[in-house]
């Protein structure tokens, strides 16, 4: 009975290693807010990425706005986001970016925004920005943006580009030339 005894514990305990690594390798990622992130790949349009933030001032889809140009071109900062609909568009190179929280306003505090009333409501009225990268023809590149730039909903990246605002649809138009990913937090 012993001996018994002694394998039955052997097992459970090989078993619990067994699932203690499993769950220890995952590649399931947490993300903003403990969400499901998941993990960029490696671009298959290396050109239209940049390795180095882009030199100039970095506007938000608000400064834009309020700027009231015709078209400018623009260093635009922002996180992939639209909600609760996919940022991305299908078959395009396109996504839609949602203004980041004001940095000097939350602190190093990550969830400030998430929690602070005023940053909520600001962020809820920003304009959205709608990314595309355009072919040689001036047609929006047909593609995936998550496999051709590696980046994923969530992601706080940079792009330039000429913007147009549109008021119409209260959203900043980006024809854009280059994209920065920006570092995690």
């Amino acid at each position: 009975m012993a001996i018994k005894r002694r394998q039955l514990s052997a097992y459970l305990t090989s078993i619990s290693i067994a699932c203690l690594v499993a769950v220890g390798c995952s590649s399931k990622k947490v993300g903003v807010n403990g969400t499901n992130a998941q993990t960029a790949s490696k671009p298959t349009a290396p050109e239209l990425v940049l390795t180095e933030m882009p030199a100039g001032e970095v506007s938000t889809p608000t400064e834009i706005k309020d700027a009231a140009l015709e078209t400018a071109s623009v260093v635009l900062a922002g996180r992939i986001d639209a909600g609760d609909t996919d940022p991305f568009q299908p078959g395009e190179v396109a996504f839609m970016i949602s203004e980041l929280p004001d940095e000097e306003h939350a602190g190093d505090d990550p969830d400030h925004a998430d929690n602070c009333p005023f940053c909520k409501r600001k962020l809820a009225q920003a304009p959205k920005a709608i990314i595309q990268f355009l072919d040689a023809d001036g047609k929006i590149r047909s593609g995936d943006a998550r496999k051709t730039l590696g980046v994923v909903k969530g992601d706080e990246v940079v792009v330039t580009g000429e913007a147009t605002f549109k008021p119409e649809i209260d959203t900043v138009l980006v024809k854009a030339t280059g994209l920065y990913r920006m570092p995690p937090r």
